[in-house]
């Protein structure tokens, strides 16, 4: 019994104290996305001059190029602040031709028709746009447990569940650089009050408590069991 509660304890804490130094590092983590975010935008000459800043998520930029609108898709039953809706994405071919991935913003979804696409203005010719280096779309898992490269609910269709980057870059026949998360002001159409990037700090620290207080527990039932259960029977006898 002893031996059972010590290894519990033991194991319990030391899970404890990883749930906490996971929660430091992701503090750190936070606090280095919050300084990334205040750095100057980088530029195409900025890409130019060295192609690696591609890979680093979360910095601001600022680039200019033309919209491919017959590209446009959207990624269905994305939530926003407690609605349904749409991620819209078009590609932006820059000046030098290179072409990114834009996520353009969320639109909510129609309430009787959902599979009415939400109507994007076209600009033609040369735009600007602010936004941050992002990751690609977040897959979903499919009914047999694997993430599906790009699904959708009908042939043909703009709607789309899944989509990744190679997909893309052979449909389009040009390489996808990098996801680019606009953030210029919200627009009639479509909505960019983000969310904050949450690294999930706090998830740590209520795992650590459980795991704290977990062996905390097996320490105190051991104590009843063992020491304080006998020593009340011994004194109603």
């Amino acid at each position: 019994m002893l031996l059972c509660c010590v290894v519990v304890c033991l194991v319990t804490a030391r899970l404890g104290v990883w749930q906490m130094d996971r929660a430091h590092e992701k503090t750190q983590l936070a606090d280095a996305i919050a300084d990334k975010l205040k750095e100057p935008a980088w530029t195409l000459s900025d890409f130019s001059t060295d192609p690696s800043r591609w890979q680093v998520q979360f910095h601001p930029v600022a680039l200019k190029g033309q919209w491919q609108d017959e590209h446009t898709f959207f990624l269905g039953n994305r939530t926003h602040q407690g609605g349904t809706g749409f991620w819209v994405f078009t590609p932006l071919v820059l000046e030098d031709g290179q072409w990114i991935l834009v996520k353009r913003g969320w639109s909510p979804r129609h309430p009787v028709d959902p599979s009415r696409l939400p109507r994007i203005a076209k600009e033609s010719g040369v735009v600007s746009i602010t936004g941050r280096l992002d990751a690609p779309p977040t897959q979903w898992m499919t009914l047999s447990g694997a993430p599906a490269s790009e699904t959708s609910t009908q042939p043909d269709s703009k709607i789309l569940d899944n989509v990744d980057m190679k997909s893309l870059s052979e449909r389009w026949q040009h390489d996808v650089r990098a996801v680019v998360l606009q953030t210029d002001p919200s627009d009639a159409e479509l909505r960019r009050d983000w969310p904050a990037i949450d690294v999930k700090v706090d998830t740590h620290w209520g795992y650590a408590f459980q795991w704290f207080a977990l062996s905390f527990t097996s320490v105190l039932l051991f104590l009843w069991y063992q020491w304080f259960k006998p020593w009340r029977e011994t004194q109603h006898d």
